[in-house]
């Protein structure tokens, strides 16, 4: 068998495509998340990032309280800083506070509107599991479609999933894949 190595990156794709059932052509086509960088021009903007960094890595340890004192410090400094209020949603949705989270990602969908930005896409994929956990599912596929077409690889996997009929062509596929004599739907 060739080595895999020695495989173009074409080859590799196709085998990710056959191996990952899930896999969208975007997957496939592409390694990675594509988005124009957001822009931090400022002192603050720049002091604002290095807050948030730290927050992050005290969400990371579970010192949740520590990170939002942080986050909201950040924000204050550069109040029109998305990601600022995208990593705090991040830290209410650890809290279990969905509706403060909510309100954060608007807020970052509302600054970034007309923007191809990592800030406005996470929002909307932060946005798409909120809407799916209380069980809005077209809404969430709504909110990873456009955050799919921002370049978002894991929005894009999650309108592949909310989409029922490619959920049960995976299903037959991976049942193929298994060998099964009698596909179950």
């Amino acid at each position: 068998m060739a080595d895999l190595e020695n495989l173009s990156e074409r080859d590799r794709a196709v085998l990710r495509s056959i191996f990952d059932p899930t896999a969208t052509i975007g997957d496939i086509a592409d390694e990675g998340d594509n988005f124009v960088e957001d822009e931090d021009t400022t002192q603050a903007d720049e002091d604002s990032k290095a807050l948030c960094l730290q927050a992050v890595k005290l969400a990371e340890a579970d010192k949740l309280n520590e990170a939002l004192e942080l986050l909201n410090k950040g924000i204050a400094i550069a109040p029109e800083r998305a990601s600022g209020y995208n990593d705090r949603a991040q830290v209410f949705r650890l809290m279990k506070r969905d509706d403060d989270a909510m309100k954060d990602i608007e807020h970052v969908l509302q600054i970034t509107e007309g923007k191809k930005t990592r800030a406005r896409a996470l929002a909307l994929c932060q946005r798409g599991v909120l809407l799916r956990k209380r069980g809005a599912d077209d809404s969430a596929r709504a909110a990873f479609a456009e955050a799919a077409k921002l370049g978002s690889g894991f929005a894009k996997k999650q309108v592949v999933e909310l989409n029922p009929y490619a959920a049960l062509c995976n299903q037959m596929l991976s049942q193929v894949m298994r060998g099964e004599k009698e596909i179950k739907l």
